[in-house]
């Protein structure tokens, strides 16, 4: 593998082995099997990346090699035989899905936080982008009392929650 393809295998297997390892989780059943199987993967990985294509997310093509792996361990341990490779697709295809709709919940939310106000923007990253600040400094910051600051984002989460529906309900309007 050449050097700068090293480095950007580095590169992808450090953002999504965390991914990875949730997706394989649930189908060993342990966490300490989980960080087995993930090291086989990036080792299968690691051999096929020169296969790899790079005009395509990197995430659904390890986790083909994640759900190898697994198959793999239960071959290996004969453990869990009631896991048979269908179930285990079907796992993986369910988990897929549900992947699928965080996706599309995220692409919502962030489309309806598009529609608020700038103020109203502002407000909610000062309030959830920001670990451990308080509504009192933000109405601090603000100008505002913390009973109207609470109220506002009252507002704001309520004007969210009815956007995120309506896109939910009839994703075409």
């Amino acid at each position: 593998m050449a050097k700068q393809d090293s480095g950007q295998f580095v590169r992808l297997w450090i953002q999504h082995q965390n991914d990875l390892l949730r997706a394989i989780a649930p189908l060993v059943g342990s966490v300490n099997d989980a960080q087995d199987v993930l090291q086989e993967t990036a080792l299968a990985l690691w051999r096929k990346f020169d296969k790899y294509d790079q005009r395509q997310p990197f995430l659904p093509w390890a986790k083909q090699f994640a759900k190898y792996e697994v198959l793999m361990y239960h071959r290996r341990r004969q453990r869990y035989t009631f896991l048979s490779e269908q179930l285990i697709d079907a796992l993986a295809e369910r988990q897929k899905e549900a992947e699928t709709i965080g996706e599309n919940h995220r692409r919502v939310l962030a489309d309806c936080m598009n529609h608020l106000r700038d103020s109203d923007q502002r407000l909610l990253r000062l309030r959830y982008a920001e670990p451990g600040t308080t509504i009192q400094q933000i109405a601090e910051a603000t100008g505002q009392t913390a009973n109207a600051l609470y109220k506002t984002l009252q507002r704001i989460r309520r004007q969210l929650l009815l956007c995120i529906e309506r896109k939910l309900a009839y994703p075409e309007g």
